[in-house]
């Protein structure tokens, strides 16, 4: 069985990188995109396990691109936290009626981090 597969979006490179290094570290793997539109795009394409979506980007923000990857069937059922550094309840309760299925807000622990994507993956492992 291929490993689970991650789509990492930020507009911010030093942030995907160290999301990458930490996801890769724990057995995930990871794909990036830097804006709504390649975040959209990519989904589409590698039809990723999971999403962690920034708010704050160009191309569309994280509000739009979990609208446009909520009309999709393609990408309707892929689970998507939000990883912001927004914390005012609208963005909250928007992202809770876009779908997403949890919100963190930056600065994060690792660790619970790890374990919000294993739990939003129904407790896969990474090499199930």
């Amino acid at each position: 069985m291929s490993n689970v597969k991650i789509l990492i979006v930020d507009d911010e490179p030093e942030i995907v990188r160290a999301l990458g290094l930490l996801l890769r570290a724990n057995g995930y793997e990871t794909v990036s995109a830097l804006d709504g539109v390649q975040a959209t795009q990519l989904a589409m394409k590698e039809q990723p396990d999971l999403i962690l979506l920034d708010i704050c980007m160009p191309g569309g923000d994280g509000h739009v691109v979990a609208q446009r990857l909520r009309e999709s069937s393609k990408s309707l059922a892929i689970p998507i936290i939000m990883l912001t550094a927004r914390t005012s309840k609208d963005d909250y309760d928007k992202a809770h009626a876009e779908g997403v299925v949890k919100y963190i807000t930056k600065p994060y622990k690792p660790e619970t981090l790890l374990a919000v994507i294993k739990d939003a993956l129904g407790q896969r492992s990474p090499t199930t």
